[in-house]
């Protein structure tokens, strides 16, 4: 990774004019459906999503076809691809794009292995300078070329088969409303029922369908499809309904007009709307002026999420007011805002309260709490609505609520809790009608459906019910599929394992490991070496390379030597003396035999200290960093830790921290004086290794210890380090009572059980507490492919009487398909020596008892 630069205002200037759009797309994933032969326009495709890439002035931007909001320059482009597809800061992003620019590896964003080259910047340079006007009568040449393709020249419904075939009668298409809505697309001998959408303009674009087909011409979706009044062309609008598809329009019509025949206007906006089409929807209202807008999209999360919008962002028709010799709408005030967004697995809402004083916005967070808490306080299976302040100033407060996507009628619930709030504090002029916006929700998944199930007979009870199995199947159908994958998945992972432990056992890894050893023993005293050993700051993609890495790491001798190493090279002592290449080579003092030592807790006499790391991964969704510094400090046994804190921001960075224990009485006081000192100078100088890691702790911690430490030699340590204390104990033998803790953890990866039902991890758990371990709680996350990750801290003593049990369950549990055990391979080997003596020692003794 590059050091971190100055953010020079020139460089997003830099990135735009020097980067080919076209081609950092392409390492993203995209491919090049169709271009220009002047090559002044590119139009991209990657899954569902159509990108067009032109020039405007010295650069190059794109637009979304089915979100005119995702558009810009490629500092937009990587802002919001980045990380995995859970986009990236700015700050982010200039990093990626600096690699880019400077030949260095830039991963892309679904294959990890796969590097950007440098920008091909000739042909950058050579590509025409793009006319507005000419671009622009390009643009409408192109939408009315494919709009005519598609309608022919003749525009009439002339095959109704495709909506017979989705219950719709002809009654309801010769209604008024759809006179000139719906045509009949014929490319062949191929017939699609096709539904225009308009804008302003006119004709902006086409939906196709028909049984297991459907298709939006690749054009920027900023049009809706529009009916006309059900009483017929320039008749009084009372009633408009707002769906997702034009199919679901008809139903809506053909299953509720008779029950309530206000002359309405149906609008579908061909599934997600983008901002052009709500503002569209907007103006309609604007026009025709109704008593009523209705609601009426899919009972699931992603229609209850178009609601939630809806409900923030329509209004009752605006009047016209002068501004500036013209005439503009009068927009009522927001002083509360929101809008949800959703990825696979979760829904968001972001809620803006805006204020005249920080304490009246405590206030408005307070009141959402406790709505939260009582709202979780319902849920069978616990809380599950989260709530977090992101900013506060005296203006505006924003909080961010989260939700699984399962449970997004939770956040409808706090959408409709905020517009009633909204309309309190607005001026009575401003007020909207009581019942200007109302949701109808479908009995069934959507209206189509619902008709489908009506048209059969069934009551509105009965329609529920086979709704409920149809989501029930398609939901155990999912999860079969994840269980399969994640299945071949953990048993891939487990022959990956088995391999490794194959090679880690081999003459040549040992071998290997003691050179290892040599040369950093080596470099601790003065040898000149290279920097090759590993270090525990680098991030990590996946939990096993985090351990793999950490094992590598741990496995040499003085974790803190490590730390020490860097800081006696490169910079002088903070206080005391350097100790001399004799004091550090010298023998350490004769002591007494290690015959009870805990690893976790030495026994040093006076009060403890506490300091706090903070370590940051350095890219999204990464982990393993801060559990590769914890193991650092531990590895040697005079410094103590806590159990890791961790959260993940809304940029998907994991920020964690862990206390460090130790007393200013240690005899290695000096030791843990230099690697805190060493830490936080060199991540204040900004050594890469250290980007993202801090120690704190009180001033006066800090000066009591840096006292001590003046006093003290700086040495590699004067107690016994694990591995010596565990031969020593080894020796000593188990009979004599004195026996030495481990603390062993144990991680469980699994498709996450349903609410309710006993998982892999407290199976594991069982099974371990049986043997005569002890165990903490199952601590585990859900991530967003639905597996469970779940960790268990397991304890035994060496001397217990059922080690050798101990011992067994712990490599079974090992060899368990999803299952990981994560311990230091010295007390690996221990544990299974010491089993092996008690099976050989109870072996004899029931051998004696048989021939006695």
């Amino acid at each position: 990774m590059n050091a971190p630069r100055e953010n020079d205002p020139s460089e997003l200037d830099r990135f735009k004019r020097d980067i080919d759009l076209v081609d950092y797309a392409q390492r993203q994933g995209y491919t090049i459906k169709k271009e220009s032969r002047r090559g002044d326009w590119h139009h991209l495709v990657k899954d569902d999503e159509h990108v067009i890439v032109t020039r405007k002035g010295d650069h190059q931007v794109y637009l979304n076809t089915g979100d005119d909001r995702d558009a810009g320059s490629i500092i937009d482009f990587a802002k919001t691809r980045g990380g995995n597809g859970h986009g990236l800061n700015l700050g982010q992003v200039r990093q990626q794009l600096r690699e880019y620019l400077d030949g260095a590896p830039a991963p892309a964003r679904q294959c990890p292995t796969q590097y950007a080259t440098p920008p091909d910047t000739a042909r950058l340079s050579s590509l025409p300078v793009g006319d507005p006007e000419r671009d622009r009568q390009a643009e409408e040449e192109r939408r009315t070329r494919l709009i005519s393709e598609v309608l022919g020249v003749k525009k009439e419904l002339t095959d109704r088969s495709y909506l017979h075939g989705r219950g719709i009668t002809d009654e309801t298409l010769d209604n008024p409303a759809f006179q000139g809505r719906i045509f009949t697309a014929q490319q062949n001998e191929h017939k699609n029922t096709a539904f225009p959408l308009y804008n302003e303009h006119g004709l902006a674009s086409v939906e196709q369908k028909n049984e297991h087909y459907k298709s939006l011409l690749p054009l920027p979706k900023n049009g809706i499809w529009v009916s006309h009044p059900t009483e017929g062309k320039d008749t009084p609008v009372e009633r408009v309904v707002v769906s997702e598809s034009a199919i679901d329009s008809l139903s809506h019509f053909q299953l509720k007009h008779a029950q309530d025949p206000k002359n309405t206007l149906y609008i579908a906006t061909s599934g997600t709307p983008t901002e052009a089409q709500v503002a569209l929807i907007q103006r309609v209202i604007d026009k025709q002026q109704p008593r009523e807008v209705v609601l009426a999209n899919d009972r699931d999360a992603g229609g209850r999420q178009f609601n939630i919008n809806y409900l923030n962002e329509l209004q009752p028709a605006r009047p016209m007011v002068p501004v500036a010799e013209q005439e503009a709408y009068r927009e009522a005030s927001r002083p509360v805002e929101w809008h949800a967004t959703s990825d696979k697995y979760h829904t968001s809402l972001k809620v803006t309260f805006h204020h005249d004083s920080a304490e009246q916005g405590g206030g408005q967070v307070q009141q959402l709490r406790e709505r939260v808490e009582h709202i979780n306080q319902t849920q069978q299976d616990g809380p599950s609505l989260a709530v977090e302040v992101q900013r506060s100033t005296e203006q505006a407060t924003i909080v961010r609520l989260t939700v699984a996507r399962a449970d997004t009628a939770q956040l409808e619930v706090v959408a409709q809790e905020l517009y009633r709030q909204r309309e309190q504090l607005r001026t009575a002029v401003e007020r909207q009608q009581e019942s200007f916006l109302r949701v109808d929700y479908p009995l069934a998944k959507d209206f189509n459906k619902e008709l489908e199930y009506t048209n059969q007979g069934l009551s509105a009870e009965q329609i529920r019910a086979a709704a409920q199995r149809e989501e029930q199947q398609r939901e155990s159908e999912r999860q079969q599929r994840l269980a399969e994958a994640q299945r071949q998945e953990r048993e891939q992972r487990a022959l990956e394992r088995q391999a490794q432990r194959e090679r880690e056992n081999t003459p040549e890894a040992q071998q290997e490991r003691e050179r290892d050893d040599k040369r950093f023993s080596q470099a601790v005293f003065g040898a000149a070496v290279t920097e090759a050993e590993p270090r525990p700051t680098r991030s990590y993609r996946s939990e096993q390379e985090a351990q793999e890495q950490t094992a590598q790491f741990t496995h040499l001798k003085e974790a803190g030597v490590v730390l020490l190493k860097d800081w006696m090279n490169d910079n002088p002592p903070p206080t005391g003396r350097r100790a001399s290449e004799e004091e550090l080579t010298a023998a350490p003092a004769p002591r007494a035999p290690a015959v009870a030592v805990v690893a976790q807790a030495p026994d040093h006499p006076g009060v403890d200290k506490v300091a706090t790391w903070r370590v940051d991964e350095l890219a999204p969704h990464t982990t393993g960093r801060a559990e590769a510094w914890q193991a650092v400090l531990e590895s040697d046994g005079y410094i103590r830790t806590s159990a890791i804190r961790s959260t993940v921001d809304e940029q998907g960075i994991r920020r964690a921290e862990f206390d460090m224990y130790y007393r200013n009485e240690q005899p290695e006081i000096a030791l843990i004086h230099a690697i805190v000192t060493n830490t936080n100078a060199r991540a204040a100088a900004g050594n890469e290794k250290y980007v993202g890691v801090s120690v704190t702790e009180s001033e006066q911690d800090r000066v009591e210890r840096q006292q001590a430490a003046a006093g003290a030699t700086l040495q590699p340590r004067t107690g016994p380090t694990r591995e010596q204390a565990a031969g020593e104990a080894a020796q000593t033998g188990s009979g004599d009572g004195a026996g030495v803790e481990r603390q062993v953890l144990v991680r469980v990866d699994e498709v996450a059980p349903p609410d309710g039902a006993r998982g892999q991890a407290e199976a594991v758990k069982e099974a371990l507490v049986a043997s005569g371990a002890k165990a903490s709680e199952v601590q585990s996350t859900t991530d967003g492919q639905g597996m469970r990750h779940s960790e268990i801290k397991v304890s035994y003593r060496t001397d217990q009487p059922d080690a050798a049990q101990v011992s067994r369950a712990l490599d079974a549990v090992a060899a368990q398909p999803g299952s990981e055990v994560v311990e230091h391979a010295s007390h690996r080997v221990e544990r299974q020596e010491t089993a092996r003596r008690q099976q050989s020692l109870e072996a004899g003794s029931n051998r004696a008892e048989l021939t006695r």
